[in-house]
């Protein structure tokens, strides 16, 4: 019998392992005396977690539970109890987000549709930096990276955040929020590794900096091994990366806060490639990906009153990637003013200022270059909002939006309207209307990129893709409502739903054929190009639930479920991955289970099902990850992840251009954590 038709009583087993486990747990439990019990890690109980103060929704502190959006959070307790990784890996749990790895070091990740390598709708931030891509409108997720340990909390907006986020904010915001240097004290220490997690480890160190400044530093490294084809061959999609950082925090009064934080990194990426570069014969291999880059970001913060704040970040972001195909170097430099008061007793208002640099450098390569080769843009924005409490504590409307003048597309306004209502302290319904825009990047205007070439007689044909000078910003606007109920401490619900209109979709069509140019040796040459377009017309409606159950102080439960509807308006064939309902999964749901057992033993298990892609034939597939930790002294940690275990190995996306997808495979790893 082959290992694959064993996967799946294998891993109904395991399910049935934890729940026994888990009802000896809850059967003995009652017999104890609570003040006898042993020690156990906590987890947030329903009721801390409801109120969580949250920021992204608002820009300004609210709890978790009065947002007027379809929020969720990631906790810290979550990113450890799950074993993760990665932040992609983390993301998998948030229902109405699609996350689908493409190879050993690419995902595809967006919200409510259209995901794709560069996922061009989903805005990307990790503590107030924008990490979205001004070349080519997406995330590198492969160099997305921090001490995990050091995560205070995700906050996911799935919808639009344009109004306080501006442009690109369109289907949703990630927002990644690290712990101050004040609850980082002390030392930490974490070593691992596995078949795929080959090796990786990090150190980290916070102190004092006088009375009232605290620092930590941290270094971290991991090394993973390649993933598998279809056919069982190896897919040399291996990665390894490097990463150090720092951050400070002093507070020189009681009503100011200083912060300066900064990351360097560097590391490699491989995968397997295919394309005919410039009349060569079909070049198949491995490629090479050299990841360099680093950012520092400087914050200031004042509480004027009770009720009046204001904030100035600063931050420099610079990237490169060289590889064959593709090289670039990004400088950015950003600034951001905002400012929040109580007007008339009634009016919660906020209203900030905000600047950004772009310059970068793409050298011509075999298959890829920009004109013009380097470029430096400005963009300029202002927001404005204000929440007026209409019966306090019961109803409030919030009016906003963003203005932006980018070198793309001139002007953009991104306004919103949200309502919410509040009928007791358990239950939070609100309704929203807001208008997002995706705007152009360098690679909707200036690329030029070589898909392929073939001879007809003596001329060499090369179909080029090109951007468009009038490529124009893609245009969303979304209705959303939403309930939220917070019964008890021991249990929860969120649900969300929303119909999105979407106009001006960037597409690409093909052009007529140029003259050959006769050159010197021959053969003469002739460009196909394929155009870049605001061409297409789409809606989306979409369901998304999810809720929590404290079954015990030592189990709990979280589970979630989307459903998703795309209708393309055209009648022509689509060719842009992106496009279309036949790349996105319509059915999504996932179980969660935390457990902690005697003897300071926990089992946590992770149940996704991911539907089909039919257009890029990709089945659906339900994935099981199981984590097991013991926590044999106060301060150490040992746990084993074993992932994918229902399946020797799925794919979850198709190939992109001319890399090579490969397919996720089963995988374990061991990790021992020490703090000091």
């Amino acid at each position: 019998m082959s290992i694959r038709s064993l996967s799946l009583p294998l891993g109904i087993t395991a399910v049935v392992l934890c729940l026994f486990f888990g009802c000896c747990r809850y059967c003995s439990a009652d017999e104890k005396n609570p003040d006898e019990a042993l020690t156990y890690l906590k987890n947030l109980s329903i009721e801390q977690l409801a109120s969580l103060e949250i920021t992204t929704v608002s820009k300004t502190e609210e709890r978790l539970s009065d947002a007027d959006a379809a929020v969720f959070v990631i906790t810290s307790e979550d990113i450890r109890r799950g074993g993760f990784t990665s932040i992609p890996e983390i993301l998998r749990m948030v229902p109405g987000l699609q996350v689908a790895q493409i190879d050993g070091n690419k995902w595809a990740i967006s919200s409510r549709g259209f995901n794709a390598w560069f996922a061009d709708k989903l805005l990307v931030l990790i503590d107030g930096r924008s990490v979205y891509s001004p070349l080519f409108s997406g995330v590198y997720w492969d160099i997305q990276d921090t001490l995990l340990d050091d995560i205070d909390r995700i906050e996911i907006i799935r919808g639009p955040g344009a109004t306080l986020w501006g442009a690109n904010a369109v289907n949703g915001v990630i927002n990644i929020i690290t712990k101050r240097a004040k609850d980082t004290q002390g030392g930490l220490v974490n070593a691992g590794g596995g078949n795929i997690e080959q090796g990786f480890g990090s150190i980290r160190y916070g102190g004092k900096i006088g009375e009232n400044g605290w620092y930590r530093a941290f270094a971290k490294y991991f090394n993973r091994g390649p993933f598998k084809l279809r056919n069982g061959h190896d897919a040399h999609d291996d990665w390894d990366l490097g990463h150090a950082g720092f951050r400070m925090d002093l507070e020189p009064s009681p009503k100011t806060d200083l912060t300066l934080q900064g990351d360097i990194y560097t590391g490699k990426t491989y995968e397997l490639v295919q394309f005919s570069p410039l009349g060569r014969s079909n070049f198949y291999g491995t490629q090479k990906t050299d990841l360099v880059g680093g950012n520092i970001i400087g914050r200031w913060s004042k509480r004027i009153s009770s009720s009046s704040n204001m904030r100035f970040q600063w931050y420099y972001d610079r990237t490169e990637r060289d590889a064959n195909y593709v090289k670039e170097a990004v400088d950015t430099l950003d600034l951001d003013f905002q400012h929040s008061f109580q007007a008339f007793k009634r009016n919660n208002v906020i209203w900030g200022l905000g600047y950004r640099l772009i310059h970068d450098n793409l050298p011509q390569t075999e298959i890829f270059y920009f004109r013009p080769k380097s470029r430096i843009d400005n963009l300029f924005s202002a927001f404005f909002q204000d929440q007026i409490s209409i019966i306090q504590d019961k109803l409030d409307f919030t009016l906003g939006t963003k203005v932006e003048h980018n070198d793309y597309s001139g002007f953009e306004i991104q306004p919103s309207t949200r309502i919410r209502y509040k009928p007791d302290q358990h239950q939070t319904l609100w309704a929203a209307v807001s208008r997002a825009v995706r705007t152009p990047s360098r690679a909707d205007q200036d690329m030029n990129l070589i898909l392929s070439t073939f001879k007809t007689g003596p001329t060499l044909n090369s179909v080029i893709l090109r951007g468009n000078k009038d490529f124009d910003s893609e245009e969303l606007v979304a209705y959303e409502a939403g309930y939220r109920y917070v019964p008890q401490r021991r249990f929860s619900c969120d649900i969300a739903t929303f119909y999105n209109v979407y106009r001006g979709l960037r597409t690409s069509r093909q052009g007529s054929p140029e003259p050959p140019l006769f050159t010197l040796p021959p053969p003469a040459r002739r460009i196909i190009p394929l155009n870049i377009l605001n061409q297409y017309h789409e809606d989306g409606y979409g369901l998304e639930i999810s809720g929590t159950l404290e079954l015990a102080e030592w189990w709990k439960m979280s589970m979630a479920y989307s459903w998703l509807k795309l209708r393309l308006h055209t009648d022509q064939k689509v060719f842009d991955m992106e496009l279309g309902e036949g790349n996105i999964p319509r059915n999504q749901i996932s179980f969660r289970s935390y457990m902690d057992l005697p003897a300071n033993f926990q089992i946590d298990t992770f149940v996704f099902y991911v539907d089909e892609l039919p257009e890029m034939h990709i089945p659906a597939y339900t994935r099981l990850d199981i984590r097991l930790g013991w926590n044999p002294l106060k301060n150490l940690s040992l746990s084993l992840k074993l992932q994918n275990l229902l399946d020797n190995q799925h794919p979850e996306y198709k190939d992109v251009g001319s890399f090579i997808a490969s397919e996720v495979p089963r995988s374990f790893y061991g990790k021992i954590t020490w703090s000091f």
